[in-house]
């Protein structure tokens, strides 16, 4: 099955085309062409349409499907990409995200697949959430860390919610040299080539983070991690809707000898005395 190809539906389409977000980054034919055929495109190639998501979503499904299926957390889950193929490999998923839009597309999406139960999106800032100690078996984060000011005080809270020995993954953009913000930095492209922020939460408050930076993240907040990998390929093969089907096969053979970073994805363990060392050179 082509990845998320279930959501090839009318309503899943119209509902994501409502999204400030499309109305600020698809021109008016677009939209219109995503009305009429976005399910036939969906069921052919699958969704999202981004070369950096579904590398990303490749490398994690590969990670998860080693793991026994538990309680998901998705921290800025948007309208939940990620969300709906992890609740129909089997698990309970939680979405999460600071932007009440996005989550309001995601129960609608929710609500137009019917058969997809065992997944739920909230409104809320994660860093005042009420999840009780220990809840969750698995908490990912994509994209988003860059956007939190205190992403230690963060860290802390993962570190409380997650059970012991529980895994977190985190997929950044890659900064060698990581430049903080004393005001958030617009982080959304329109069409014409400027910057808004899209609702709350859409802005940058650092470049991204360097392996060295992340480790002492993780190791100041009780994590320890298992493995990291750079997500590497060419600018130019970042895609569009239309160039989506050329770029992203490309885009999977270029990942194995371009050398030019764009993400930074590590998988951490919740550290307990009783864990033994890990290796912290793999790949995955």
């Amino acid at each position: 099955m082509v990845y998320n190809s279930f959501l090839a539906k009318k309503k899943v389409c119209e509902a994501m085309l409502a999204h400030t977000a499309a109305q600020f980054g698809l021109s008016s034919f677009l939209r219109n062409m995503g009305e009429k055929y976005g399910p036939l495109y969906i069921r052919l190639f699958g969704y999202p349409f981004s070369t950096a998501s579904r590398i990303l979503a490749r490398k994690t499904l590969k990670i998860l499907d080693k793991d026994e299926k538990g309680f998901l957390l998705d921290v800025g889950c948007s309208h939940g990409a990620f969300n709906f193929e992890l609740a129909r490999r089997g698990y309970t998923v939680v979405g999460v995200d600071i932007n009440k839009e996005s989550i309001d597309v995601g129960n609608k999406i929710k609500d137009s697949l019917r058969v997809v139960r065992n997944i739920s999106f909230h409104h809320m800032d994660i860093l005042s959430n009420s999840f009780p100690d220990k809840k969750f078996d698995t908490i990912i984060m994509f994209e988003t860390l860059e956007h939190i000011k205190e992403d230690g005080r963060l860290m802390g809270e993962f570190h409380r919610i997650l059970k012991d020995d529980g895994t977190v993954i985190l997929s950044v953009p890659y900064a060698e040299k990581v430049d903080e913000y004393n005001e958030p930095v617009g982080a959304c492209m329109t069409k014409d080539g400027g910057c808004v922020c899209i609702g709350e939460g859409g802005s940058h408050y650092r470049s991204g983070y360097n392996l060295d930076r992340m480790r002492g993240l993780l190791e100041k907040n009780g994590f320890t991690i298992a493995r990291s990998e750079f997500l590497c390929y060419p600018g130019w093969l970042e895609s569009s809707i239309w160039s989506f089907p050329f770029k992203f096969p490309l885009s999977l053979l270029f990942t194995h000898f371009s050398r030019n970073r764009l993400k930074l994805l590590v998988i951490a363990k919740k550290f307990t005395p009783h864990r033994a060392s890990v290796d912290r050179s793999g790949r995955f």
